[in-house]
């Protein structure tokens, strides 16, 4: 078996080219959404009080475990709560086999680490509409005083299922299923018509 360590990762989006369209007179200001490239994904599931997966995660990402409802970032790494039990570890691409190996060597009793990466793709979307924009398709309260920095959300956008990472009030992070990702781009891409709104590959 060849290591994932050694293959190229490739976008779920590589397919997809940029996209431009102009500010409108009178727009609150345009919205750019970055294909965010091929990142290491990694779906652990294990309880809460696992005093030594903590410890690992402290050492591989720079934090514990986070809350509900909530992301923690350090660097090019975060972990993202998606339930009571569920976390998902993000990292620069080409270090899944060093954290799952970690992860699983530790003994820290009944834990699964599962990569994920080419399963899911992920985009970056900047800019003061960018949450009125993702509003016009998803039901759940985006605005700042709801959804804050630090917050992340698993719900629907459209027809697909993503997590939603607000990274700042004028940057939310997505997250959906490789299958999806084109169908998202082009969602948002028409929903931001009327800001002004540019896509851009990895």
């Amino acid at each position: 078996m060849v290591s994932s360590a050694v293959l190229p990762g490739q976008s779920p989006l590589a397919d997809i080219p940029r996209q431009s369209h102009e500010t409108p007179k009178g727009s609150p200001g345009k919205v750019t959404i970055r294909d965010a490239g091929p990142m290491d994904l990694i779906n652990l599931r294990c309880q809460r009080d696992n005093r030594k997966i903590s410890a690992i995660l402290k050492k591989l990402a720079g934090n514990g475990f986070a809350s509900a409802n909530q992301f923690l970032k350090s660097g090019d790494r975060a972990i993202v709560c998606l339930g009571p039990d569920e976390w998902l570890i993000m990292a620069e691409a080409g270090t899944s086999s060093t954290i799952t190996a970690a992860l699983e060597t530790a003994n820290a009793g009944h834990i699964a680490a599962t990569e994920v990466s080419s399963a899911m793709g992920i985009l970056t979307i900047n800019g003061k509409t960018c949450r009125d924009m993702l509003a016009k398709h998803c039901a759940i309260d985006l605005d700042c005083s709801s959804f804050k920095a630090g917050d992340a959300a698993q719900t629907i956008l459209g027809h697909a299922g993503v997590i939603l990472l607000a990274s700042a009030d004028d940057q939310i992070t997505l997250i959906g299923r490789s299958s999806f990702m084109p169908y998202l781009v082009a969602l948002l891409v028409d929903a931001g018509l009327e800001y002004g709104v540019e896509y851009r590959p990895a």
